[in-house]
């Protein structure tokens, strides 16, 4: 849902949709809810010299809300955190004691992916809501180079790490709700977490290895290093966002997000800080108008209509330059028609987002189309019967 209006999120509640981004909206929830979503696109990257394309699909998210008490929920979920899939080629001049120089191929290779399964709760107090997700982080990421050389008199160069993680994580958020008058409310939303060490095994292989360009395939000849499931930590950095929307009960909603993480000088892997990181930051604006979602007649009517975009900078730090961030979106919220004597609402949420990351000046520039479903369905769960 929130996909479609800029990712605004800090802010927002609904008694019949889960936001995981803030826990302190579970307190909100008045319907249990099941919420999957799933997305797909293509991705190109160009370098200046060429590009390379590709596409993905993948689960956005699948969780579900249950309304405890009065002002008070949780939430069970599972979602990915990143996806790494790319297999770019850089030709390239070698140079060799100073006199030789040879044309070389470099490989760069990356796979895997990050989740998380998590729970969380949400509690309200007067106008105030505070919460906590606690989960689990699983899954690996794996990046591998070589450096091919031309002919077969000189063995090609492979790197492989692979990065296994298992730790647990948390982020506390909270949110405060005043009333301007009978249909009119001020929401304001905050969410953060601390510097987290994450539990991890890291295997590296450094070999050399016999290159066959009729099958694209590599043998090995040598293992320079091989070291298997060293034990370390990821510090995970500081990250906090705040946001503000002034909802119409029923009628429309426009917020505005800021959301920060301090990269630089707290990400470190296995105690070494990554230098082509810094800290990075995200302005969000969006909202939603719905014609009349009492309309007896006229489908559109009810529909919500969403649009919103963003600005910022990304946590890459390439060659000394900034990669400006900054995307738009679009959305919709299709209601779908529940059974008569139901206590059912369901929602059908769609969303198209394109993005950019990068711009003439930076080494890399991506342009990303992403389109996502979601699909929401809330009932009256642990009603108890009067009639057999």
């Amino acid at each position: 849902m929130n996909r479609g209006m800029g990712g605004v999120s800090q802010a927002y509640n609904d008694p019949t949709s889960v936001n995981f981004i803030n826990p302190a909206s579970y307190s909100n929830l008045l319907l249990t809810s099941l919420d999957i979503a799933v997305e797909g696109g293509a991705r190109n990257i160009n370098d200046g010299k060429g590009s390379f394309s590709s596409g993905f699909g993948t689960l956005s998210y699948l969780q579900l809300g249950i309304p405890l008490r009065k002002k008070w929920g949780m939430n069970l979920g599972l979602r990915p955190v990143t996806r790494v899939s790319y297999n770019i080629q850089e030709p390239v001049t070698g140079n060799f004691f100073d006199t030789v120089r040879l044309p070389l191929i470099n490989r760069y290779e990356g796979s895997g992916g990050l989740y998380q399964v998590y729970g969380g709760t949400g509690v309200g107090i007067g106008n105030f809501s505070i919460g906590v997700n606690i989960g689990y982080l699983f899954g690996s990421l794996e990046n591998n180079t070589t450096i091919i050389y031309p002919g077969n008199t000189i063995f090609a160069s492979r790197r492989s790490n692979r990065i296994s993680y298992n730790s647990f994580f948390y982020k506390a958020g909270v949110q405060y709700k005043a009333k301007l008058n009978k249909d009119m409310e001020l929401l304001l939303g905050a969410t953060g977490s601390l510097n987290q060490n994450m539990n991890a095994r890291r295997t590296q292989l450094h070999e050399s290895v016999i290159y066959d360009a009729s099958t694209n395939d590599f043998t090995n000849q040598d293992t320079v290093l091989y070291a298997k499931g060293a034990k370390g930590t990821v510090v995970y950095p500081t990250e906090y966002g705040g946001g503000l929307l002034l909802r119409k009960l029923d009628k429309w909603q426009i917020g505005a997000d800021f959301t920060a993480t301090s990269w630089e000088n707290n990400y470190k892997v296995y105690g070494n800080p990554d230098a082509e990181t810094q800290n990075s930051w995200k302005m969000s604006v969006g909202g939603q108008f719905v014609p009349n979602l009492t309309a007896l007649s006229g489908y559109w009517n009810r529909v919500a209509y969403r649009l919103g975009a963003y600005y910022g900078k990304d946590y890459i730090y390439l060659n000394q330059k900034d990669m400006p961030l900054f995307g738009a979106t679009i959305g919709a919220g299709l209601p779908v028609r529940r059974l008569p004597y139901s206590n059912q609402y369901s929602m059908l949420n769609l969303a198209l987002e394109v993005a950019h990351r990068g711009n003439s000046e930076t080494a890399l520039k991506e342009t990303v189309y992403r389109f996502s479903i979601g699909f929401t369905l809330s009932d009256r769960w642990f009603i108890k019967r009067k009639y057999d």
